[in-house]
């Protein structure tokens, strides 16, 4: 065996180079060292290239003006859960997930109404039993910070959701809906302002 290094000559079964202690690369032992380890490193590029590849921020990213919008409506955790399944219904049929995503989003939305309601109804009678709130509008106001708090909340959820239920949604399909869905959230909201200042209205 001719060394690599330094050119001269050694035993071919000798693992390193007499001479200048260089690795013998036609040894059988630093070919069994050697394969495994490329072949295990091929197999973890292989394994972990589609990972990196396909992780792709969904296009509901963390927030969704349409939920919230229909989050400031009476009645909001069952509207939300229609709508949304309505809106998207093409990409949760695809993923085969429309009754999930809409129980799902029923259940969250009660739980959130169960838990939050109690609280709000011990605050509200400390604020109208002080002295200081009896006969001025904090409990209105603060039930007004409340209700949006709650649909900022929902807008939260429901892009957790679509973007569980539907992983492979086009991004052009969904800003679409999107905008669909935000028309319908202000169209309603308008609604429902236009129907409470009327009755306010009648009342006063």
């Amino acid at each position: 065996m001719i060394c690599k290094k330094c050119g001269r000559e050694y035993e071919d079964d000798m693992p390193n180079c007499l001479w200048c202690d260089a690795i013998n690369e036609e040894h059988p032992n630093y070919k069994n060292s050697t394969t495994p380890d490329s072949s295990k490193d091929s197999e973890a590029n292989t394994v972990s290239a589609p990972q990196e590849n396909s992780v792709e921020d969904h296009p509901a990213g963390t927030f969704m003006w349409s939920a919230m919008l229909l989050g400031l409506l009476p009645f909001n955790y069952v509207l939300i859960a229609i709508f949304e399944t309505l809106i998207h219904k093409k990409a949760l049929k695809e993923n085969k997930s429309r009754l999930q995503f809409f129980g799902t989003s029923l259940v969250i939305s009660l739980a959130l109404i169960f838990i939050v309601t109690p609280v709000i109804n011990v605050f509200f009678h400390v604020i109208s039993k002080h002295p200081a709130t009896a006969n001025t509008g904090a409990p209105s106001l603060f039930n007004f910070i409340v209700a949006t708090i709650f649909a900022i909340v929902q807008g939260f959820v429901t892009a957790k959701l679509i973007a569980k239920f539907t992983p492979d949604y086009n991004k052009k399909e969904y800003r679409r809906n999107e905008e669909i869905g935000i028309s319908y959230g202000i169209a309603f909201c308008v609604i429902f302002l236009f129907i409470y200042a009327t009755i306010a209205a009648h009342q006063a």
